[in-house]
């Protein structure tokens, strides 16, 4: 019995050191991943964004002229431009953006590990995406089709077996498996190395949501000789939003609410949002995509439930 309470008396002596260190070592680390984002950018005065740079008119380089550099241009870094804007007057200070290229496999790493604040590019919420970020409500939404020369396919039975390539890290593959499921899926690491894969012949077809498979052909030869499959509808309607650390409600509600200031008037074709869309996809933007009806009735109903 001695020997018993002796044995007490000294895990309870240890006891309190032990769990002061564990409580020491979760101080340590959780405010490096616990700043709120809103917080952190009003120290540091830096907004930390992400985007394609293979995804025309989204995200995309331009050169810079007169200078030997290149810049990132295109309809979302419009977007995350309006989010500094409302930031700086929002904080009261100048806020700069600090811009990187995300690619479709490392863009979810990025956000959750808050590497960055937000990514803005074409990126599809989904449940099982959502376990590791959040996301903003959508700012646009375009439908999975798969480009094919003329000459090679005229419906989806025509595809069996054939190669169609997908960028690793998308949505699209389930997206076939369900529609052409006979169809040999290639994963390629980017749509820029797919379409020139897909130009050599390696690939018989190329999916994406139609807007960049459209923006990609625009001006190559192959822009006659290729049609987009189905061709009078989507395999499926995708809206893409930005994608978001998790747990930081605040800074979500921000973004949403400078969409949704954005969006306003959006169904009646007029606002903030549609000057940025007819920028970049109208009559003398990059590419020519008419705002759908149905999309421009689904971006302002996302906006309700904010008013």
């Amino acid at each position: 019995m001695k020997r018993i309470a002796a044995t007490l008396r000294a895990a309870t002596v240890h006891l309190p050191a032990l769990a002061g260190a564990a409580l020491l070592a979760f101080a340590v680390q959780g405010p490096a991943h616990a700043e709120p984002v809103l917080e952190r950018i009003r120290n540091s005065g830096v907004l930390n964004a992400g985007t394609r740079a293979d995804a025309v008119p989204f995200g995309y380089r331009v050169k810079v002229a007169g200078e030997n550099k290149e810049r990132l241009v295109g309809f979302s870094v419009d977007l995350i431009d309006e989010i500094r804007k409302k930031l700086s007057k929002k904080l009261g200070r100048e806020i700069e953006t600090r811009l990187r290229t995300t690619t479709a496999s490392d863009r979810m790493e990025l956000v959750a590990s808050q590497a960055i604040d937000i990514e803005c590019g074409i990126t599809t919420p989904t449940w099982e995406r959502q376990k590791t970020v959040d996301f903003s409500i959508p700012f646009f939404g375009n439908g999975t089709r798969i480009m094919v020369l003329r000459t090679s396919g005229q419906d989806l039975g025509s595809l069996n077996g054939r190669r169609i390539g997908v960028a690793a890290g998308t949505t699209t593959e389930g997206i076939l498996k369900q529609h052409v499921p006979a169809a040999l899926i290639v994963e390629v690491p980017d749509m820029a190395t797919g379409f020139e894969m897909f130009a050599r012949g390696e690939l018989d077809g190329l999916a994406n949501i139609g807007i960049v498979l459209r923006a990609m052909v625009e001006k190559s030869p192959l822009k006659s000789r290729v049609t987009l499959l189905p061709r009078t509808e989507e395999l499926s309607y995708e809206a893409m939003a930005c994608s978001l650390p998790q747990n930081d409600s605040e800074w979500r509600a921000f973004v949403n609410e400078v969409f949704a200031d954005l969006l306003e008037g959006v169904d009646q074709y007029r606002g903030g949002y549609f000057e940025i869309y007819d920028k970049w996809f109208g009559p003398r933007g990059v590419v020519y995509f008419p705002l759908d009806y149905v999309v421009a009735q689904r971006l302002s109903a996302s906006i309700i439930w904010l008013k």
